[in-house]
């Protein structure tokens, strides 16, 4: 009886770090994805990063002016792709394209939005996620956002 138990606790020992192990490449491979999906996002707004040819590839709506908080800072302006306020999620597909005026008055890229209506998903719903993170809601727009 006495041996078993010391096999038992030994066994225990030797595969206690491997399920360690295999948590943290679980983690460590999310992050992979993540990182590979946002190099694709990166390689999908390279050409965007000339506002002429976002607003000719279908980001030609300004949805907000330009949006900024005397204390905050700002956002600029986002330029939607009206075809995309669907409800989809796919990461080639960003919803909002976010530019500001520089010094010259030209339109800088900023980054991109990716944007749930709660027409579509009800704010009552469980966020949606996109790249390991959950959207966030903005009651004042009714949507449920996430800013790359």
């Amino acid at each position: 009886m006495k041996t078993s138990y010391n096999i038992a606790n030994i066994m225990l020992l030797l595969f206690l770090p491997l399920i360690f192990l295999g948590c943290k490449d679980d983690d460590d491979a999310a992050l992979d994805e993540t990182a590979l999906l946002i190099e694709e996002v990166r390689q999908l707004s390279q050409p965007f990063k000339d506002h002429s040819a976002a607003v000719s590839a279908g980001w030609d709506v300004d949805i907000s002016g330009c949006i900024q908080h005397p204390t905050d800072g700002g956002m600029g302006h986002h330029f939607g792709r009206m075809s995309f306020f669907d409800g989809r999620i796919n990461h080639l597909e960003p919803q909002v394209l976010l530019f500001a005026p520089d010094f010259n008055g030209n339109m800088e890229f900023l980054g991109v939005e990716y944007i749930v209506p709660f027409a579509v998903l009800s704010e009552d719903s469980t966020p949606p996620t996109l790249f390991d993170q959950p959207f966030h809601k903005n009651h004042e727009q009714e949507i449920w956002a996430l800013h790359v």
